[in-house]
């Protein structure tokens, strides 16, 4: 009995292992720009990926993009129906790990590529973590810093006080000063496992760009392309530590502001290490004497000086990356991700705020289209411009006391990208800005009217710009500008008009698809030339045969024979050419 058992035991282990290699194979299979990646960890990981999807029913797109993976549909087991479509992505890309969190995260701030449905889940994804053992935690900060943990902190708490998907956070005391600060570490080996998922999902992209139709709308390579970017900068921490810096010179002497000090010589590009602060959350906050009021509107004022002045703020500023500090000092975390705007691009998005305000729909069309990087030629001006103004008319509406213009600015931005507008993610990081925002005042104080609080600021930078007396330096450049191309017209014109006459300008036309009509052409003339070939080849063979010429074979001239057999060849290649690319 035992022996029976143990070899039943044998043959399931030796089954298992030809199922995987089964697998591995199917794999192996897959698009070669699937597997330009790690040899082994590539394929390992693209298995769990083909997995994961199976799993939350996603097979039709396994088998569109031509992922291995149709022997284990018929025997893997699903979720339980009864999720929508957007759930079901969310909920694979929690499984799938921090990777597609963090790429999920970034996604979810950007409403203008992606459907509201899914935008909605996107905000929901967790970030359920896990600790990472404190001695692979010692050796990245003593690569880092190439010295012994005990030389730099006299002391450091083996439980982070926060973890991400690509760090995690320690509280510490610096040795030499005492002072007690906030360790950022980056996760051991998280570079190479980014690395090869951005890998891995940009093939993916790319491959569903080509053959699913309906997901070109969307130019998911492109998305991936940009996100990619975003990942890379936040894994330098020494990015973020200079944002902060930016950020504190911005508001030099503001009393009432702060980011946490950097410890600049006890940073690198995967320790940050920060002033710990100890502040309360919004949430905690008590109402005393009209604080709550007030805190809200210098926290808009902040982000409005970022914006529209500075044009340089955080891309995120929602009530968890907010501390109140002793004095009502707000203080903002996590710098990760900002948003940069030039000149032009500050002036442009005010006069787009200045039309939400007057609402005034036809210049908020006109302003959205500098915005953009991308416009569809066939746009719909009268039924954009129609649209815009039924949301205006929410924003303004006296009867909604509770208007939620961050819902509003959303809707506008939902509203372009079903026009085909593509606006620039600076753009859309402001837009989120604004909305977190709000979102925060509003959780301190119900009433608190944003639109009221932007128009002091948005007016006076209006006039600024505007005034011909007090003219900002971006119209007053643009002015001179076009006075400059203006005066030097006549003499470019000249110019061209000389080239032409001189003959040194041509102009090179490439129309695609020419190269498979000209092969087909080239292709007809080569068959008809041989077919006229073994009509003269006949023709002559029978006048040389009638004719009776020697020498003879088997009593007819050889000559003709040799003409007529050659002729056969010929035609015999022509006709099975002709078959195998009959589709030409």
């Amino acid at each position: 009995m035992k022996t029976w058992k143990k070899e039943c035991e044998t043959w399931k282990r030796h089954a298992r292992i030809l199922h995987k290699f089964r697998l591995l194979l199917l794999i192996m299979k897959a698009k070669s720009n699937l597997l330009k990646i790690r040899p082994l960890r590539g394929v390992v990981r693209f298995k769990d990926i083909v997995t994961i999807l199976l799993k939350y029913g996603f097979d039709g797109l396994v088998e569109n993009l031509g992922l291995p993976g149709s022997y284990i549909v018929k025997r893997f087991t699903k979720i339980k129906e009864g999720m929508t479509i957007w759930e079901r992505i969310r909920q694979a890309i929690e499984e799938l790990g921090p990777t597609y969190i963090k790429f999920g995260q970034i996604l979810s701030m950007r409403p203008d590529l992606i459907p509201k449905g899914l935008l909605v889940e996107l905000k929901e994804l967790r970030e359920d973590v896990y600790h990472e053992d404190f001695d692979l935690i010692r050796e990245v900060i003593e690569k880092s810093f190439n010295k012994k943990l005990e030389d730099v902190f006299a002391s450091i708490e083996r439980v982070p006080i926060a973890a991400g998907s690509l760090a995690q956070v320690h509280k510490a005391v610096l040795k030499e000063t005492g002072e007690t600060v906030a360790v950022k570490v980056q996760r051991p080996g998280i570079r190479m496992v980014i690395k090869s998922d951005l890998e891995i999902l940009r093939s993916i992209a790319g491959m569903a760009h080509e053959k699913v139709e309906t997901l070109r709308l969307y130019n998911i390579p492109g998305i991936v392309d940009e996100i990619k970017k975003h990942i890379v900068k936040e894994l330098d921490f020494t990015i973020e530590a200079n944002n902060i810096q930016i950020f504190k010179q911005n508001f030099l002497g503001e009393d009432d502001v702060h980011a946490p000090e950097v410890y600049v010589d006890y940073s690198n590009d995967m320790v940050l290490t920060m002033e710990f602060i100890e502040g309360e959350r919004i949430s905690d906050l008590v109402e005393t004497n009209g604080r709550k009021e007030k805190i809200a509107r210098r926290g808009l004022e902040i982000v409005q000086k970022q914006i529209l002045i500075d044009g340089f703020f955080h891309a995120d500023p929602h009530s968890g990356n907010i501390r109140i500090l002793e004095g009502d000092v707000i203080c903002f975390l996590d710098w990760g991700m900002v948003g940069r705007l030039t000149a032009e691009m500050k002036a442009t998005l005010l006069d787009f705020l200045g039309a939400v305000i007057k609402k005034d729909s036809n210049k908020l069309l006109k302003a959205t289209i500098p915005m953009a990087v991308n416009v569809s030629p066939l746009i719909d001006e009268t039924g954009l411009e129609a649209e815009i103004i039924f949301i205006l008319e929410k924003v303004h509406s006296t009867i909604l006391k509770t208007v939620d213009v961050g819902k509003c600015l959303m809707d506008l931005i939902g509203l372009f990208r079903e026009y085909r507008i593509e606006l620039r993610a600076n753009y859309v990081y402001m837009v989120k800005a604004l909305v977190a925002i709000e979102g925060t005042g509003k959780e301190l104080c119900k009433d608190f009217d944003v639109i009221s609080e932007l128009r002091p600021l948005t007016t006076k930078l209006l006039l600024k710009k505007y005034s011909p007396l007090v003219s900002d330096k971006v119209l007053l450049g643009k002015l001179l500008e076009t006075l400059k191309v203006t005066m030097n017209f006549p003499v470019r014109m000249q110019r061209f008009l000389n080239m032409v006459e001189g003959g040194k300008i041509s102009l090179d036309i490439h129309h695609k698809g020419i190269e498979s009509v000209h092969w087909s052409i080239k292709l007809a003339g080569n068959r008809i030339a041989t077919a006229i070939i073994i009509a003269a080849l006949v023709i002559g063979s029978s006048m040389v045969i009638t004719s009776k010429v020697g020498p003879f074979l088997f009593g007819y001239p050889v000559l003709g024979i040799a003409g007529y057999i050659f002729s056969a060849f010929i035609g015999l290649w022509l006709i099975i050419n002709v078959i195998l690319k009959r589709n030409i």
